[in-house]
This record gives C-alpha cells, structure tokens and sequence, in this order.
C-alpha cells in the first residue's frame, strides 16, 4: 500500500485564491453549520445522481480502537500545524475520541474526471474538478440546484479542523474506479520565502500538485481508516468531515455548548426533515432516502408519514403540482411567476429544534419556497389565522421558464429570495412573487379576529389527531385510525342497549361543563342565565378514538353529577377557528351518538346520571377532513 503524504499548495505565478477566501464564500449564513451541511449536502448528492433514488446518508462515527493507530499513523506524518484553526490535526490525532462525520451517497455517478485542472474536461465530466480542485463552477447537471459551485464550503466550515477527506467510485469507460484524497483549507502563509495559499492536499504529492491515491491503493486505506466502502457496483461519493462543530444551534453562538454524538445524530435527522421533504415524498421517482445514524444506532428521519405538519405541508406540495394548484402571475409584465397550493390546518403543532432555525414554531402559517429540484429555499411567514391553533401550510414552486432568474437573487446558500440584488423586470418579478404570496397567506388566514372574541376551543389534542389521522396521511379517512401505530382503538361494543329516550329537544337553558383542564367554556348559549349552584359535568382528558359497534367513533370520558340532564354537542370547527353555525350543503357533520355508562348505552345527545361523580363515554360520529369541537351542557327546566 502506497503512503500518503500531505502537499501544501503554492502561489502560481499568476496568482490564485487564498483558502480563507474559499472558507469566506458562504459569507456568514444565517442558518447553522449542520443545517448548511445538510442542505449543501444534499443538493450537491441530488445533482450528482443516476435514474434511480439517491441513498443520501449521514453517520456521526468515533473511530475504533482497532483503527485509532491508522489514523495516527497515514494523517499524522507532516500534517499541517496551522493554529489559526479551532483546533490543529496533530491536536486532533492526540484525542482520546477522535470522531467524525461522514456524508455519503450512494446511486450517484462519483467524482470521475481529470485530477488537475489544467486538463480539459468535456460536460459531465468535471466532478472532480468541480468538487475537488476548482471553486465556484456553476453546476452543469440538468436540472440541477446548483448555481454558485460554493456549497463545498459547508463542509470545510462544518470541521472545526478545516479538514476533510474524500472518498468516491464512479464508472470510467465502463470500469469501476475509486479515489481517496484529504483537503484542508487553513490559511495563506509563507514558507521559507515560499508563499502558500493555504490549500492542502493528502494524497500523492508530485512537483506542482497533489494526485488521489487510486483504486486498491484506495480501498485499502479506507479500509485501514475504517470508512465505509462500496458494495457490489455502487458508486457514489463519502466526505468525512474531521471532528465535527457539534455547536448546539439553539443556543447565542458565544455560548460554547455542544452537543452529545445523539444530540447531534437527532439534529440532523431534525434538519434533513424539514429541509428535504420535498424530494423525500413517498410517491416521488427518483425520490431521496435519509439515513442518520450516530455511534452506529439508526436516527428515525421523520416524514410525511409521521409528522402531521410535514404532512399538511406535503399534501398542499401535491395540490400546487396538480390541477388544483393556483397560477401567480405578474401582470406589468404579464408573466406567469409559478404554481401555489395551500393547506389548511387545525391543531397541527410544529416542535422541532431544526423547524424553529427555519421560523417555524406552533400553528404552521408559512409558504414553503422552492425552485427546480424541489429544493426548500425558505419558509415565508405569512399571516397568522384568530385562532391559535388554526393554522395553514403552502408550496410555491417557481415557473421553469423564471428558475434561473429567482436562482441569481440567492445568496450562497440558497436560503432567500433577495429582490434588491436584482434590477429591471428580474427584481420585479421576484418582488412581485413574495408580495402575491402573502396576499394568498392573507386570505388564508381571513379577518383579524378582534380582542376577545377569540374561541377557548378545549380541543387542541384531539384536533391534533384529527388533523393527523383523518385529513389524510395517506388518504385513509376514518378507517386509517384502526392501522395508525401507536394509536390502536378501544373496543367499546360490551354493552347492553338502555330503555332511556333516543332523543332530547333543543334546550332553551343550558349551562356549560369544564374543558379538561378545568377551565369553563366562554361560548354563551341562548335561553337565560345560568346558575351557580348546579354541579357542572367535567371532561376527563381529551377524547379518543375508539371501535363502537364495528364503527371508529370519539369518545370523551365525563365526569357527571346526578340531578340535571347532560346534553352531549359536537360541532366542526372551521379553518378561522370558529364553530359551524350552518351544517355545509351535501356535507357530513359530527353527530352525537349516546352515551356508554359501563355496558348500559343511551342514544341521543340527552341523558341522565343516576349517580354522583359516575364517569361516564360521550360517543361522538367523526367527520373525515375536519376538527370537532366536544362540549357537553347541563339542561336547566
């Protein structure tokens, strides 16, 4: 096995960068460095992939004892001493834990290509020097994200070495070839009167330059490190990035907290959901797989099949791709700006660390940004609807035609639109996108609700299930909830039919019982006062779906009082947050079923309790699509 060496890079007598100014591309992102890395990352693995999904994967590793000596031995030899670094590669080998982070994939062509840049390289043929060598080459994939070439800095930028190493296979001329390489971007120096840049290279140094080691020479040097190789015909590319900035996002950047290996593991699977959802949907081909496991122990990277908002913000992706989807159009010129869908929500709650960076937090109401490939740009904030837990999703996805121009008014880091560095009808078309956009947030959300009139609606968990199971992860309707994990229904049939009435008149005085947690309604009810002496019926919790005569029912457990008649109400709430006052025409509505006092069932919405403190069912008829607002009355004769 060949030995490899480090190579530090030299002034060119006709100039070149430094390696601060490579690090400076990015500018100062206002997203942190594992998010950048996530997105970058990803981009550059969607960019680079076959005709089949990408295996896109991210692996938190503290090197073994059985190759801790390997490390120290290839890396260790004349490495770079630079202190101007958070911490120096020789610092780095003499750590008890010396860690990594590996950022793979797989069912990508590899970095192939010449390995020096005075080489000429025909389209699709300059991975290499477009990742390895060059800097900020416009991508020349089709349909790629890509603009600036810069995105490689993220990786440099996420090591608190300044220090990576490269891994890849890619076919050539129909041969499976591998390459492994180190890189570092450190800072421009002189050397014996020699001016550095601050570029270096591992590999196999020659006169002017530094080659990859090749093939077996390769291979078995990854293997000695222990990184994760290439199975069968797979190719693809690995950078591990040495002794990860494990910083905790959450925290002012002056506060020196990090974060555990699982800490971090459950961040990034945190950022690659919300950032790469829309190339992970369950019905998309080629579509994106997110592995992230941390000291070997598998991340759950959650999706739109169990997180209820990024299933709300899924379902109106689909919606602004298909015929239900709403033109934005710029009228002075006219020109067609893309495509929006909406979704509206209730009792859907973002809480994530990774969503919270992004401005996200409680009820969704924001437009996710996004340009060809379906790469998430921002999360435009738009108007909030009265209700606080009433809330809306939506996707605008940038006409093909327009792509290049919104891709010019990025930064970097592709994170914002920014107008103002634009001019003429370019400016004016990316103005005009954001200012049609929250008027679409704007109508969304409907009036400003005035100071209180605001609803106390006490349903904000059974919403959130509602929301979840029946407005459709997967389109199932009522009969989903019995397959949901997590979630399997009670069985509630055991019961003998009551002799009591079937039916209750409206009442003309009604009083109203406790929310679950012990707060009184606020909603007042027509036909007199109320009184103060009667013992109001409580609500136990919040209601749950349960199996009644082979039908998916909710049932909400009440604590009830003998001596006043209970009456059960269930009414939709709408989208504003407010209650239906009208049943919609050719629409189904909640009904109220009866009422489950140990095996004794009583129809109708009336019923009286024979006993004081009887905790008794309120049987409740779901509605597909909708949030239902439990409530329960006490009848005044």
């Amino acid at each position: 096995m060949i030995k490899p060496a480090w190579y530090s890079q030299p002034f060119r007598p006709d100039g070149g960068i430094t390696a601060e100014g490579l690090r400076n591309q990015l500018g100062r992102p206002a997203l942190s460095k594992l998010t950048v890395l996530v997105r970058e990352s990803a981009q550059n693995s969607w960019d680079a992939k076959h005709d089949a999904d990408v295996r896109f994967k991210l692996d938190l590793v503290t090197v073994s004892a059985a190759h801790r000596q390997a490390w120290v031995n290839l890396l260790g030899p004349n490495a770079p001493m630079d202190t101007s670094a958070p911490r120096t590669l020789p610092e780095f080998l003499r750590t008890t834990s010396i860690r990594y982070l590996a950022v793979s994939d797989r069912g990508t062509v590899g970095l192939g290509g010449p390995t020096r840049s005075d080489r000429f390289a025909g389209a699709n043929h300059r991975a290499w020097l477009s990742f390895v060598l060059n800097s900020g080459e416009k991508q020349d994939t089709d349909g790629g994200g890509g603009t600036y070439g810069y995105g490689k800095g993220a990786f440099f930028l996420a090591s608190r070495l300044w220090t990576v190493l490269i891994y890849t296979r890619f076919r050539e001329e129909g041969l499976l070839r591998t390459r492994l390489i180190g890189s570092a971007l450190l800072t421009s120096t002189t050397d014996n009167g020699v001016p550095l840049t601050g570029r270096y290279w591992w590999g196999l140094p020659q006169d002017d330059h530094c080659e990859p080691l090749i093939d077996e020479d390769a291979d078995a040097t990854a293997r000695a490190l222990g990184l994760r190789g290439f199975e069968g015909q797979e190719t693809g590319t690995s950078v591990i990035v040495l002794d990860p900035d494990l910083a905790d996002p959450s925290v002012p950047e002056d506060d020196e907290s990090e974060m555990s290996i699982g800490e971090a593991g459950r961040y990034l699977a945190d950022a690659a959901t919300w950032n790469l959802w829309p190339l992970m949907l369950t019905d998309r081909s080629p579509r994106l797989q997110v592995d992230v496991t941390a000291h070997g122990e598998r991340i759950q990277v959650a999706s739109e099949l169990d997180d209820p908002v990024i299933a709300e913000f899924s379902d109106a992706y689909r919606r602004m791709a298909g015929k239900d989807g709403t033109p934005i159009m710029c009228f002075r010129p006219k020109t067609h700006l893309g495509r929006f869908g909406h979704r509206d929500t209730f009792g859907s709650q973002v809480d994530s660390p990774a969503a919270a960076e992004l401005g996200l937090d409680g009820s969704p109401h924001h437009v996710c940004l996004m340009r060809r490939p379906d790469l998430v740009v921002q999360y435009l904030p738009g108007q909030e609807k009265a209700h606080p837990v009433a809330g809306y999703t939506g996707v605008f996805k940038v006409s093909d035609d327009l792509d290049a121009t919104f891709a010019k008014s990025e930064p970097p880091t592709h994170d914002a639109w920014i107008d103002t560095d634009l001019t003429g009808r370019e400016a004016t078309f990316v103005r005009v996108a954001r200012k049609r956009l929250l008027e679409q947030c704007a109508a969304l959300a409907g009036p400003k609700a005035k100071e209180a009139r605001v609803l106390d609606v006490p349903v904000a968990s059974v919403a959130a299930r509602l929301g979840f199971l029946l407005a459709g992860i997967g389109g199932g309707g009522a009969e989903a909830a019995l397959t949901m994990p997590g979630l399997p229904p009670v069985d509630l049939s055991d019961h003998d039919e009551s002799t009591g009435t079937n039916s209750t008149k409206d009442p003309q005085n009604v009083e109203s019982a406790p929310h679950g947690d012990g707060r009184a309604s606020t909603r007042t009810r027509r036909g007199g006062s109320t009184s103060r002496r009667a013992r109001r019926p409580q609500l136990i919790g919040a209601p749950t779906f349960s199996s009644f005569r082979g039908k998916i029912v909710l049932a909400q457990r009440v604590k009830a009082f003998s001596g006043a008649r209970l009456l059960g109400e269930a009414t939709v709430v709408t989208g504003e947050g407010a209650t239906e006052t009208a049943r919609p025409a050719g629409l189904p509505v909640p009904e109220v079923l009866g009422w489950l006092n140990g095996n004794q069932f009583t129809t109708g919405p009336g019923f009286d309790p024979p006993d004081d403190g009887a905790e008794l069912d309120l049987l409740i008829s779901p509605v597909a699509d909708a949030a239902i607002d439990v409530a329960v009355q006490v009848a005044r004769s």
